[in-house]
């Protein structure tokens, strides 16, 4: 297998609002009262320019205090993007700065003698990781050994592991947009 060199530049994640001063559209001052004001992230996640679907994890930036813990990150909320690469997701109110991650699915690590189903996703268990998961597209038994894993070469990216069929593709590391302070809006969803 080839090294694993990852490509920043493909996978991009634009987020509504900023820590230094979100823009005014983006807030919305006539928030009723303290109860029904909502806070929220939104934005759209591209994969080499065309939107994708993504996990979406929402972190704290400052670290907090938990008693009798060391200081961390906050995992605030998570959600997904559409189809659209688009997401909005609620903070419950958590109105301080927080980080936004697109994350992509790793899978579970491959397993001998196992039933695998259209849409799961695996990575080697052993060997060096070059970059890439396998997303099965055939149901099938997974087979006693591990195969040889292959890459997507640009013609030839399917393969048997064991009577199942998968694809590989490529395994873009999280990216992160912040800090930026959540913009505002009131219960109604005028904002």
């Amino acid at each position: 297998m080839g090294s694993y060199i990852p490509n920043p530049n493909a996978l991009v994640l634009s987020v509504q609002g900023g820590y230094d001063a979100p823009a005014a559209a983006n807030v919305v001052l006539d928030v009723p009262s303290p109860d029904a004001a909502q806070t929220f992230v939104s934005g759209t996640v591209l994969l080499n320019g065309e939107p994708v679907d993504k996990e979406i994890v929402v972190v704290s930036f400052r670290q907090q205090q938990r008693q009798g813990q060391l200081p961390e990150r906050t995992i605030i909320t998570s959600g997904q993007s559409g189809t659209d690469g688009r997401f909005e997701i609620d903070l419950n109110g958590f109105a301080e700065p927080v980080l936004v991650l697109a994350m992509d699915d790793y899978g579970d690590t491959w397993q001998a003698n196992t039933h695998y189903i259209v849409g799961d996703v695996v990575h080697p268990r052993t060997g060096r990781f070059a970059g890439f998961v396998y997303e099965c597209l055939a149901e099938g038994i997974s087979g006693s050994s591990e195969p040889e894993w292959w890459v997507d070469n640009g013609s030839t990216n399917t393969g048997l592991v064991g009577t199942a069929v998968f694809k590989a593709r490529p395994f873009y590391q999280a990216i992160v947009h912040g800090p930026l302070l959540p913009p505002i809006s009131n219960s109604t969803g005028d904002g």
